[in-house]
This record gives C-alpha cells, structure tokens and sequence, in this order.
C-alpha cells in the first residue's frame, strides 16, 4: 500500500520547521539568557486592559507561556496561582496565552470560564499578533521565565516537569521573594 502525501501537507510541515529553526538558536526552545534584561512589551489582558511588563519594575514577575490544550500548562498553571498566592504582592505571574491569534469571542469566553473554574487570580495576557512569543523566541510549552525587580532575566525553563517547582522555588527564594 502506497502512502500518499498531499504537497499542502509537505508544504505545512515544511513551513512549521522553518519557522521552528529560525526563531530560536539551535537546541534552545528560547532566545531570553540569564542575565540579559527581558524586551519590555503591552498587550492586553483578557479583559482587555493593557499590561506593560516594565511598569512591574520593582517587583519580581514570572511569565508564563501557556495554552488551554496543554495539559502541563495547566498543572503549571494550578502550581503558579499557589505561590501567586502565597507570596501576596512580593510576586507578580502574568500568564501569556498562545491561542490567542485570531480567537473568537467564544473561545475567550471559553478562558475565561476554564481560568475561573481553576481559581486562578493573576493576570491572563493575551498575546493577540504573538509579538511577544516572538521577542522571547518562545518554541515550548509552558515556558517559564523568571525576572528579578530590574526586569533582568533569572531563570528560562521550557517545559513543565516534576523538578520545575523546586527550581522556581529556589529562583524566587535567591531573589527574596519570601512567604508572609
């Protein structure tokens, strides 16, 4: 039995690796290095108010790079709003949605349902035109990214796994962000 490949599809598939190899540096699923100070971007929030990364100058902030279908996302997800609470107002997560290019009023409606029902409290960012996906040369979900209070990079983890809470754990307690 012949295997038969339509060109759209080799066309797509070879589009996605184009862009895979081009937007980050090889073997990294992000561009940010410690170190370095993060681009400062304003997108939207879900709601629709704009949020500006360095208008948090002064605090240490988390980005988190998610989507609703991702099932680690979500577990990062629950794990983020637990130390959003725990560390009360030493900490701000701004968590930056992937889905968002050309969604449909349902589909916000959707996030904001599923964000509810988690009982998540911090921001949700939508990254509408992904330009912020694209200045961080994200390629991995979740992506976690750990600013200190100058806006300088601390931490860059692709992934979500079983030893990411002690790493942040240990980002946040070096750049002291302690529990009340």
């Amino acid at each position: 039995m012949k295997l038969r490949i339509a060109p759209i599809t080799v066309l797509a598939l070879g589009l996605c690796a184009a862009l895979l190899l081009t937007s980050a540096r090889p073997g990294h699923a992000v561009c940010l290095e410690t170190g370095q100070v993060a681009p400062d971007f304003t997108i939207g929030d879900i709601d629709g108010n704009p949020v500006t990364l360095s208008q948090l100058r002064g605090k240490v902030v988390l980005l988190a790079f998610w989507a609703s279908w991702c099932p680690r996302c979500m577990e990062e997800m629950a794990f983020l709003q637990g130390l959003y609470t725990g560390f009360s107002g030493e900490l701000e997560v701004l968590a930056i949605n992937q889905e968002t290019q050309n969604l449909s009023a349902t589909h916000v409606a959707k996030l904001k349902e599923e964000i509810q029902g988690l009982g998540i409290e911090f921001p949700i960012l939508l990254d509408k035109e992904l330009e912020v996906w694209k200045s961080y040369c994200i390629n991995a979900l979740p992506t976690s990214v750990i600013l200190d209070k100058e806006g300088v990079v601390r931490f860059v983890e692709p992934n979500y796994y079983w030893a990411s809470q002690k790493k942040i754990k240990a980002v946040l307690e070096e750049l002291g962000v302690n529990k009340p």
